[in-house]
């Protein structure tokens, strides 16, 4: 009996533990120090709210919703293929900006970075797409 409440105590002294030891958040300011998926958390992935100190998801995330945007542009008509060329190979240099910046790890100049980069794309696929000049 002895030993069974022991292990019942044991138990649950570490699952009071567990969520301490889950926090994500980086208490050096959210700009942790990582590799690959690094922002701004202690587990290398995201600050305690799921988004990084600029307020966006993940810079992954913002990548493929520029792409799904301009596939979406070229298939209903509002980006030419010209239009269409140009906004991919903008994204496909910040790829392999980002790819550069994640090989020692980001850090929070490279993020922001990134993320002013991507900011720049997007609003230029905004204005693409409502620039009404279609070209079939």
């Amino acid at each position: 009996m002895k030993k069974l409440l022991l292990a019942i105590a044991a138990v649950g002294a570490l699952g009071a533990a567990l969520p301490a030891m889950a926090d994500p958040w980086d208490h050096d300011g959210g700009f942790g120090r990582g590799g690959y998926g690094d922002y701004g958390g202690r587990d290398g992935r995201y600050t305690r709210d799921g988004y990084n100190y600029r307020g966006y998801g993940d810079i992954d995330q913002r990548t493929r919703d520029i792409s799904i945007r301009i596939e979406q542009g070229r298939r209903d008509g509002s980006l030419d293929w010209r239009e269409t060329r140009g906004l991919r190979d903008q994204l496909g240099d910040i790829r392999r900006l980002e790819y550069r910046y994640r090989w020692d790890g980001l850090n929070g100049w490279e993020r922001a970075d990134l993320n002013a980069r991507l900011d720049r794309l997007s609003y230029q696929v905004h204005d693409e797409r409502r620039d009404h000049d279609y070209r079939w």
